[in-house]
């Protein structure tokens, strides 16, 4: 199924990417780091095994068994964005000098695609029995957790790969048809959740809010194929479990023998992608970095200088003209709609003050920021600004005559500038329907923006310091696949302590002053603004001082 050839090719990218770490750890930075991570990932995973093996059932957040009872609506999301946004050619594009050596042997489609799909599965395995162990108390047993996440991330990547090798047979109208299918049903799911959760007269609980999502009709039809991934996970081991590990492994299996039989484009498509790099490459040398049209870039600039600012303000206007740039009319359009939003909630508690709950309208704005930060999470992974962005644009701002904090303090400016509206374009209705006074819905809103400042000086600052990017370009190794989701971990588990000292603030606010959601919300906003100047000191001096060998 693949040649001795490529087997040889992936163990020595596998023993470069061991040297290269290697290498990095006998630094002493990077011993620092690594046994940093070592004990945030051992206190983490602590408080797991402890759960588990106690003998007690420990009662579960009302989070987690939400996302529990919800996990083949949230795989079928996860597909149909993939689909939606044709991330398979990301997944199924080689570097270039791989592509190179591929193309000049006597390879076949079939064990070029087999090379690529061992090399997704190293990085794949391992990542998915660290996400066992870490949920293993919500999980029925060790293995069927592994199994579950194991094959449910392999259906869901495979049918991103199924779209990406069949997209050349179907018309550019079929393609937009199918796009259009794929973000038309998440819509229709989730206008049924809300129907179900607004109209309803029942109290609202964990169990309702479950029936909400998982008991409509679009919701039970497009998620019957996941149904078999979230029981393996859930069910502990027996006959009812080894059903569903045969399900799951015959719809994988399935699935993956239709990417061979319609793989006979797969070269075309790589060299593609090859070809898709080189021109951006071209570009980006050019000076069009984020590729506008020629009309845009001579037009004249829309946003006035921010003025010196200590050195803060040049750096602060490139990276925010390149966010907005780089965002298009996302923003703007999150922006209209939350307006749009808001008008529609004013009227409609106008002429019926009782359609939305008093629950809802307390938890409101809270809510708001949390779907905010959600969505401001997936734009900022996408945008690659500040110092995520590629290591070649950032050579640039080394040279600048510069202080490295007023670097550090203009890099964040670009996420940040995106978080804050998309944060803002999410609390317009959420302020409208609040039940909570001006103040202290203005007081949240003040936490929620100094999660977003923290949140975008934390994201610099691991990929200052580490060399990490939350969306890695090319295939520099076969652990790829595995790197944006090992900055993942490494930015929540970074940012755990600021929450926690923010909570703890909060508490002391609280007790001081009394509960209040203005005491509590400025006290833990201003707790995780305290530390952000070291980190962009810090960040800075890295940056300055580092060196880039490239992407």
């Amino acid at each position: 199924m693949i040649d001795p050839a490529l087997t040889q090719l992936m163990r020595m990218l596998m023993r470069a990417a061991v040297r290269q770490g290697w290498r990095l750890v006998k630094k002493p930075a990077g011993a620092f780091f690594t046994l940093f991570m070592l004990a945030m990932v051992s206190f983490g995973l602590m408080p797991t095994v402890v759960m588990a093996l106690g003998d007690q059932k420990q009662p579960s957040s009302i989070i987690a068994e939400l996302l529990g009872s919800s996990i083949p609506v949230l795989m079928y999301a996860a597909a149909a964005a993939m689909v939606s946004t044709d991330s398979g050619k990301a997944l199924l594009e080689l570097k270039p000098p791989e592509l190179q050596f591929v193309l000049a042997g006597p390879f076949t489609n079939s064990q070029i695609l087999s090379y690529r799909l061992l090399t997704f599965g190293i990085g794949w395995l391992p990542l998915s029995f660290f996400f066992s162990v870490f949920l293993l108390p919500h999980f029925g047993s060790l293995l069927g957790g592994f199994l579950g996440i194991a094959l449910g991330g392999a259906f869901i990547t495979m049918i991103a790969f199924q779209y990406t090798l069949v997209r050349s047979r179907i018309s550019p109208t079929g393609l937009r048809a199918i796009r259009w299918c794929a973000v038309a049903s998440l819509a229709l799911i989730a206008l049924e959740v809300a129907q179900q959760l607004l109209w309803s007269s029942e109290a609202y609980s964990v169990a309702m809010i479950s029936r909400a999502i998982n008991g409509g009709w679009a919701a039970r039809g497009l998620t019957f194929p996941f149904r078999p991934f979230a029981l393996l996970m859930e069910r502990p081991v027996g006959i009812e479990w080894l059903w569903s590990l045969l399900t799951s492994a015959a719809l994988v299996a399935g699935i993956t023998v239709s990417c061979y039989r319609t793989n006979g484009g797969f070269s075309e498509l790589a060299v593609e992608g090859v070809a898709r790099r080189q021109k951006k490459l071209e570009r980006i040398r050019g000076g069009n970095v984020y590729g506008v049209s020629t009309s845009n870039v001579e037009r004249p600039q829309m946003l006035p200088t921010f003025g010196w600012l200590g050195g803060v303000g040049p750096v602060a206007w490139s990276q925010v003209t390149s966010a907005i740039r780089r965002t298009g009319r996302l923003v703007p359009g999150l922006i209209l709609i939350g307006m749009v939003a808001a008008i529609a909630a004013a009227v409609l508690l106008r002429f019926s003050p009782d359609a939305i709950p008093d629950p809802v309208r307390t938890y409101a704005v809270p809510i708001a920021l949390a779907a905010s930060a959600y969505v401001g999470f997936l734009v900022s992974i996408t945008a690659q600004s500040g110092f995520s962005a590629n290591r070649r644009l950032l050579t640039w701002y080394q040279t600048l005559p510069i202080r490295p904090m007023a670097i550090a303090m203009g890099m964040v400016s670009g996420t940040a500038t995106v978080l804050i509206a998309i944060e803002c374009a999410f609390c317009l209705p959420a302020l409208v329907v609040s039940s909570l006074t001006l103040v202290q819905s203005l007081s949240v809103v003040f936490a929620g923006g100094a999660f977003s400042l923290a949140f975008a000086s934390m994201t610099n600052f691991i990929s200052a310091v580490t060399g990490l990017r939350p969306m890695p370009s090319g295939t520099p190794d076969v652990f790829q696949g595995a790197r944006a989701l090992i900055f993942m971990m490494i930015l929540g588990l970074s940012m755990t302590p600021i929450m926690l000292f923010a909570v703890g603030s909060a508490a002391i606010a609280g007790v001081l002053v009394g509960f209040s959601w203005t005491f509590c919300s400025i006290a833990a906003g201003l707790a995780m603004l305290a530390g952000l100047p070291v980190m962009w000191w810090y960040s800075g001096i890295r940056f300055v001082d580092s060196e880039f060998l490239g992407d």
